[in-house]
C-alpha cells in the first residue's frame, strides 16, 4: 500500500512586482519513511503550468511574466510506486510596478517661433521590468504653453510646440500609470530667447 504524503508549495519571492520572476517550490513530505519520487505540477490561475521533478523529495520552478493581480498556484504530486499523490496551494501576489519618468527638450534653448519637442521617457524600477503604457500628461507652465495629453510608444512620449512666449518655462510630465505600472512624473524647463 502506498504510503500517504503532504505536499507543501512555496513562493518566493511573495509578493513581486510586475516582470519580475517568481519561485515556486514544492516539498512533499512521506507520512512514513524513504523519500517521495516522481513529478509536481504546479498549475497557475491565470498562468502557465509548470511541472518540476523532485530531487531528495523538493523541486522548484521559476515562473516568469505573471499579471497584476493574485494568481493561485496548485502543486499536484502525481506519486510514484511507494507515496500516494497530494496537492498543496498557494498564493502568487503581483503588483503594480513603479516607475520613473524623465523629461527632457530640443532645443534647448530655443528661439521665439522655433519648434520644440518635448520628450518623455518612463521605465519601470527594478526589479519591475516590461514595457509601460498608457499616456504622459505634458504641462508646460508659459504664455503658449499648457496642459497636452499624448500617447506613450515603446516607453516614450512626445509633445512638439512652437508657441512657446520668451522666457523660461517649467515643465511637467506626469506619467498616467496602467494596469501594470504606477504613475509617476519628471520635470525639465526649457528657455526661449527673442528672435535676434
Amino acid at each position: 500500500m502506498a504510503t500517504p504524503t503532504i505536499t507543501l508549495v512555496t513562493v518566493s519571492p511573495n509578493p513581486i512586482t510586475f516582470g519580475q520572476s517568481v519561485t515556486l517550490t514544492a516539498t512533499v513530505i512521506p507520512l512514513g519513511t524513504g523519500t517521495p519520487t516522481g513529478n509536481v505540477t504546479f498549475v497557475i490561475t491565470g498562468g502557465p503550468t509548470v511541472t518540476g521533478t523532485l530531487s531528495g523529495g523538493t523541486t522548484s520552478v521559476t515562473v516568469p511574466n505573471l499579471s497584476v493581480g493574485a494568481h493561485t498556484v496548485l502543486g499536484n504530486y502525481s506519486g510514484d510506486t511507494n507515496f500516494s499523490p497530494s496537492t498543496g496551494t498557494n498564493v502568487i501576489l503581483v503588483v503594480q510596478s513603479a516607475t520613473t519618468t524623465s523629461v527632457s527638450s530640443t532645443p534647448n534653448p530655443s528661439t521665439l517661433g522655433e519648434s520644440v519637442t518635448f520628450t518623455a521617457t518612463v521605465t519601470p524600477v527594478a526589479p519591475g521590468a516590461g514595457v509601460p503604457t498608457g499616456t504622459v500628461t505634458f504641462i508646460i507652465g508659459a504664455i503658449g504653453g499648457g496642459t497636452f495629453v499624448q500617447p506613450l510608444t515603446a516607453g516614450t512620449a512626445t509633445l512638439s510646440l512652437s508657441t512657446l512666449g520668451v522666457g523660461t518655462a517649467p515643465v511637467v510630465a506626469f506619467y498616467n500609470g496602467d494596469t501594470s505600472f504606477l504613475p509617476s512624473s519628471g520635470t525639465d524647463t526649457q528657455t526661449v530667447n527673442p528672435t535676434a
